[in-house]
């Protein structure tokens, strides 16, 4: 089956990325202070960084498994975490991707927080990982849940978790 991915922008200016992943979209960013750029990343292990003005690919990196979410921190470094439970980041400028660090089970959630510097993980392990990405230390404090992570967002220094209460 053939994954549609359309982006809209302002008004009727809808059009389709002509470089697709081959399955589902997880997860789309745009970059933080540049509607030209968007990250995505997908059921078959990419995480991409697209030029939307240009409709090109701009760079392709790897995980071992399924990438569930993606985040920038600026114009220059992607994050990303799925079911291989390890948390990248990735260097547009030098193509280079990291290992940060890793969940116990799948990522489900990469946040970043600008105000503290930090980037939030959510888990299906039933934790919430700060780590510092200014650094490169790893993770610096762990939240545990009552439930897997399923959503999560950051706004200034509050982190707002979703879980399955049953």
């Amino acid at each position: 089956a053939r994954v549609r991915f359309r982006i809209v922008m302002e008004g009727p200016n809808e059009f389709e990325l002509s470089t697709l992943p081959a399955d589902g979209i997880s997860a789309i960013r745009f970059a933080p202070t540049s509607p030209s750029f968007l990250l995505s990343s997908s059921w078959d292990k990419s995480v991409r960084l697209h030029d939307v003005n240009n409709n090109t690919l701009r760079v392709q990196y790897h995980h071992s498994a399924a990438v569930l979410d993606c985040c920038f921190s600026d114009e220059v470094h992607g994050f990303s975490g799925g079911l291989d439970k390890f948390l990248k980041m990735f260097d547009f400028n030098t193509n280079v991707d990291t290992v940060l660090g890793a969940h116990q089970d799948a990522i489900r959630c990469v946040n970043h927080c600008p105000a503290l510097g930090f980037l939030c993980t959510g888990s299906w392990d039933k934790t919430v990982k700060l780590w510092d990405i200014r650094g490169n230390r790893g993770a610096v404090g762990t939240l545990d849940q009552q439930e897997k992570v399923y959503t999560m967002d950051v706004s200034q220094e509050k982190v707002v978790v979703g879980t399955v209460w049953c």
